[in-house]
């Protein structure tokens, strides 16, 4: 697996194919997770206006409040759609869960409890790119690996980049502060992925040692 060699810079492994930049749609059954909205421009990324949603309430997709989707503050409750999405009290209960009860979307997937398409038509394949990224500006804290794997195999490029994130090495200015106001990570995590503030070692994974940073 390809891995970062210092903070951001990439080195490339695996499926990465930028023709993957395509809309990304949801199964019918799971299409409760197909709609955060984010309705941000490129120039925008860096610090993204949106108010956090995750603090409004808990979710069933995080910690099993039951909360409507036209009333999660995700969804747009003025679209058709809320009225024919399956609940996800419904449709994720016996999704497997980690040991502190979030929703483990990983094994979810690699289970094949659900099947992610790229397309309407589900005609066309995934462009899984298989390689991390290590974010060494964490404090005292280990060092962050994100895994763009765990990501494109039920994501396009497309849902991240550019409205989220910027991708350009320096152009993100992400502190655990922004994500937790809902913004770079926090647009998905904390509402449909695991919060922020719980599991702190699934993303603070690389011990500062092993990047020869004290």
């Amino acid at each position: 697996m390809g891995r970062t060699d210092g903070e951001g810079m990439i080195t490339r492994t695996g499926r990465y194919d930028w023709r993957g930049l395509k809309a990304f749609l949801y199964g019918a059954t799971f299409a409760v997770l197909a709609v955060v909205a984010v309705p941000l421009q490129a120039e925008q990324a860096a610090e993204p206006e949106d108010g956090p949603v995750w603090t409004k309430g808990l979710h069933f997709q995080t910690e099993g409040e039951v909360v409507p989707v036209a009333e999660d503050g995700i969804h747009d409750p003025h679209n058709d759609a809320v009225r024919i999405l399956q609940e996800p009290v419904e449709s994720m209960l016996n999704f497997p869960r980690d040991d502190q009860g979030i929703i483990n979307w990983v094994t979810v997937l690699r289970d094949g409890l659900i099947s992610p398409r790229q397309s309407l038509s589900g005609e066309q394949d995934m462009y899984a790119a298989d390689f991390d990224i290590v974010f060494k500006n964490t404090g005292s804290m280990p060092h962050v690996r994100f895994p763009h794997l765990a990501h494109t195999e039920w994501l396009t490029c497309a849902n991240c980049h550019p409205a989220i994130f910027l991708p350009q090495k320096g152009a993100n200015p992400v502190t655990m502060s922004r994500i937790i106001e809902g913004k770079y990570c926090g647009v998905c995590h904390g509402k449909v992925a695991f919060p922020p503030t719980m599991n702190c070692g699934r993303c603070h994974s690389v011990p500062r040692e092993s990047t020869g940073l004290r």
